[in-house]
């Protein structure tokens, strides 16, 4: 049977589970509570059966995270967050590129993963009268801080980063979680609460801005900003 004719159904079953794993990640990272970890643990497991059938679409060498997943006690709640975004993405960044463009679903299955970014929350809080205002987004993991603005567009150039430097990217890749213990702050063009940044932003606590659509275009790489993620603004800083 061709393979266009297998997943349809497990198409539409997997983005209704992806929604409640993130949903529980979210819940886990806002209230470190055993209850929380046991709801978030077991919708990471619902998700098994589904990521299996799709594993054999993504190189061997990348199909152990979604193999590292059936063995989640082994695992710190961490591990297991990081290990399951990093199996989600794997098969978005197939998608991206144009693997399962033959397939008719392809489009359904880009929309899927890239529910990892929609997940509903509170509202962003915008300040448009602070002097020197830069842009803003929404708030993921708060704190305020200041430091030099690193703009990096292509990840080659991640490792320009310098220890307290705030990251400023058009969205965050799991290549940058070695990075996340120099950064001092996150801010994303893109996202949402459960996108890759603001997901690593919470487990390294880091303050974190994401969506904010032009923070690339409108933050001079290697200018000193400060990042309040308690509001959600990022402002130029002036001598």
């Amino acid at each position: 049977m061709p393979i266009r004719n297998l997943y349809p159904n497990e198409v539409e079953e997997l983005k209704v589970i992806l929604r409640t794993v993130y949903q529980e990640i979210l819940s886990y990272q806002e209230d470190r509570i055993q209850n929380n970890e046991i709801k978030m643990r077991e919708a990471v497991k619902s998700t098994l059966p589904y990521l299996n059938l799709f594993k054999t679409h993504i190189p061997k060498y990348k199909q152990r995270y979604i193999e590292l997943l059936a063995k989640q006690e082994e695992l710190k709640a961490y591990d297991l967050i990081i290990c399951f975004d990093r199996a989600i993405y794997e098969l978005h960044a197939r998608v991206e590129a144009g693997i399962f463009a033959d397939l008719p679903w392809s489009k359904e299955l880009r929309d899927l993963l890239n529910e990892r970014q929609n997940t509903t929350g509170g509202e962003m809080t915008r300040n448009e009268s602070v002097v020197e205002y830069i842009t803003s987004g929404m708030s993921v993991s708060r704190g305020v801080v200041e430091g030099i603005a690193r703009v990096i567009l292509d990840e080659a150039n991640i490792s320009k980063l310098n220890q307290g430097d705030i990251l400023v990217t058009s969205m965050t890749a799991p290549d940058f979680v070695p990075y996340a213990r120099i950064v001092s702050g996150l801010v994303t063009d893109k996202g949402g609460l459960v996108c890759h940044a603001a997901i690593l932003a919470r487990e390294f606590n880091l303050p974190c801005v994401i969506g904010c659509k032009d923070a690339t275009k409108t933050i001079q790489d290697g200018e000193r900003i400060r990042l309040d993620a308690d509001t959600g603004i990022v402002v130029r800083l002036t001598r």
